[in-house]
């Protein structure tokens, strides 16, 4: 299923169902190219904390992708290459945060997909544990433990797991429809005529 997911752009899977949500515009890649695809492993940390993202890490799959409620900030740095390096030793896939990080140069060097709202190296500390394997808004996404999550230069969205073979099959549906749109296109067809605009005006 993760393939099948995976295989899709989020152009076509946000398409294909409005259950598919989109993480919001200010997530985005640290490095143009990067993508990701897993099972959401879920945290909860207060602004200029990181405790909970450390025990994320621990108790994490391998294939997880770590989605964390930073609460939106841009005052600190909870996740960096030390993190990174032991999310890759445990297999953990990627990470997405409503939060800056730090060490940008390094974690591009490492080759961790990591979706944030940009960098900053300040510091953070670890005397609350944080919340982790619970329901969370990352962005403007709500996203439930085992949500498949799918990250790309177009940004992140969440696919229910519940309904993530329906959506599938739908994404299928929507590639095959868009095919056919290209090649009427270069069959000689505008776009004004394969949606019938004309008949609005």
């Amino acid at each position: 299923m993760l393939e099948r997911i995976g295989a899709h752009s989020l152009g076509s899977l946000c398409n294909a169902d409005t259950r598919v949500l989109a993480f919001g515009a200010s997530i985005r890649p640290l490095e143009p190219g990067t993508k990701v695809v897993g099972r959401a492993k879920t945290a909860r940390i207060t602004p200029g904390q990181n405790a909970g993202i450390h025990r994320a890490v621990h108790t994490a799959e391998p294939g997880d992708v770590l989605v964390v409620d930073g609460g939106n900030s841009l005052g600190f740095g909870p996740f960096g290459d030390i993190l990174a390096t032991n999310c890759m030793q445990k297999s953990i896939v990627g990470l997405v945060i409503s939060s800056t990080v730090r060490d940008v140069a390094e974690l591009r060097v490492l080759g961790f997909p990591v979706f944030c709202l940009g960098a900053n190296p300040t510091p953070t500390g670890k005397s609350e544990i944080g919340e982790i394997d619970i329901q969370i808004v990352c962005g403007t996404a709500r996203v439930n433990p085992g949500d498949i999550v799918v990250g790309s230069d177009d940004g992140v969205v969440i696919v229910p797991a519940e309904f993530a073979e329906e959506i599938a099959d739908k994404a299928d549906a929507v590639v095959a429809k868009e095919q056919g749109y290209l090649q009427s296109i270069s069959a000689g067809k505008s776009t004004y005529q394969l949606f019938d605009l004309g008949s609005r005006s």
